[in-house]
């Protein structure tokens, strides 16, 4: 104990060392006195009659007593010790925020995912070798460009005899025509060569569009953006060849818990934000909330839509959806690292003018939602209290403070 008291009365230590000193004596006081609060009980059921272990009973008694007044000693030591560093302390300097209604928002986050209106993986109506490759991988084409031609050589042939056995046919019909209408001839004879004529147009027609169906044309503006097969080898409707995208109008579509199904409404104005896409963010409406939950996400879907005519957006990005659940145009709003806790609850602390000074008041609040790092207030405070903002880690209750810089 001579070798503390030595250690207190030359070196006292820093003030958090003292403070932390000062509450270990403390608790080292309280133990000791429910030490001889037991011990007493103890004595109470003893007989009047002392024993020897009696005697050392109360001697223990007597030599806890004495420890508790050495460490109330120690502590009024550390308090004088305490007193002295605090007036030669610098006075700590805190900013602080004045207390006034301002809006307040708050926003849940949910993410979604890109889809182009027009994208398509273009695959031909029949099967071919690909005969010619019109266009290159990434060139932008017009509505009806051609772009891949499968090999319809032998349909060419056909549609060769059948364009010639169609003027035979329409010689004949004309010739019976005219007799017909002279009324010379049968009226059978004139419509075989009617229906010659006809069936033969037919089969050039379906030859015709076989030649069409071998060609991949574009079927809107837009990109090529793949190419799959090269030229000569087969392709046929089972299998894409092309994968076309025009990227102006984009689609959005996100799934939302059920719990905010009374939050959300379509027309509501969200934001989006991209995280391969830092400096870009964009307000919309939502076109369409779905009426259905999904059983087994618990979710409902949003359908957003989206101008992209510089193309900055792709198919499949995803995208961060904040939608505003709450609003307050007068709230008590302080940072939410400014709000402190301990066995009572919330408290902030703030600064009151006492006898010319600036005092630090601890204050219990009650909080309600917060959003980037910002904490809505919902009792404790009053319109023009000063919230201390910064140095809130190096004050207590009860001490002065200089104010650097109201908020």
């Amino acid at each position: 104990m001579l070798m503390l008291f030595a250690a207190c009365g030359t070196q006292l230590g820093n003030y958090n060392e003292l403070t932390a000193k000062r509450d270990s004596l403390q608790q080292s006081i309280l133990d000791t006195k429910k030490e001889v609060l037991n011990i007493e009980k103890a004595i109470a059921g003893i007989d009047t009659a002392l024993s020897n272990d009696d005697l050392k009973t109360k001697k223990k008694i007597i030599m806890k007593k004495n420890k508790i007044a050495t460490l109330e000693h120690e502590i009024s030591e550390l308090h004088n010790s305490l007193a002295v560093k605090g007036t030669k302390k610098r006075t700590i300097t805190v900013d602080v925020k004045n207390m006034i209604g301002e809006p307040f928002n708050h926003y849940f986050l949910v993410y979604g995912n890109v889809e182009a209106d027009k994208y398509g993986m273009i695959s031909p109506e029949m099967n071919g070798k690909v005969e010619s490759i019109s266009v290159k991988e990434g060139a932008f084409v017009k509505k009806g460009t051609l772009l891949l031609a499968l090999n319809t050589e032998a349909i060419e042939k056909q549609i060769k005899g059948t364009k010639s056995g169609l003027e035979m046919a329409e010689i004949t019909f004309k010739k019976q025509k005219a007799l017909w209408d002279q009324e010379i001839g049968s009226e059978i004879q004139y419509l075989q060569a009617k229906s010659t004529k006809e069936s033969i147009e037919a089969q050039l027609e379906t030859l015709q569009s076989q030649v069409r169906m071998a060609q991949i044309r574009a079927p809107y503006d837009g990109t090529v953006n793949k190419i799959f097969p090269n030229k000569g080898e087969m392709a046929g409707p089972s299998f894409p060849v092309i994968e076309f995208v025009n990227l102006s109008k984009i689609t959005v579509r996100a799934n939302v818990s059920e719990k905010y199904i009374s939050k959300v409404k379509k027309g509501q104005n969200v934001e989006l934000s991209f995280a391969s896409l830092p400096n870009f963010r964009i307000k919309t409406p939502i076109i369409r909330v779905s009426k259905v939950i999904d059983p087994k996400s618990r979710t409902f879907e949003i359908e957003l839509k989206l101008d992209n005519n510089n193309e900055m957006i792709k198919p499949n990005m995803v995208s961060t959806i904040r939608i505003n659940d709450f609003s307050d145009n007068d709230a008590f709003v302080i940072p939410s690292l400014a709000i402190k806790n301990d066995i009572t609850g919330s408290f902030v602390y703030i600064v009151v003018e006492k006898e010319d000074k600036n005092m630090v008041e601890k204050r219990k609040v009650e909080t309600g939602l917060s959003f980037n790092d910002q904490s809505m207030i919902t009792s404790g405070l009053k319109k023009h209290n000063k919230v201390i903002v910064k140095g809130f880690n190096l004050v207590s209750n009860g001490i002065t403070v200089n104010i650097k810089k109201p908020l």
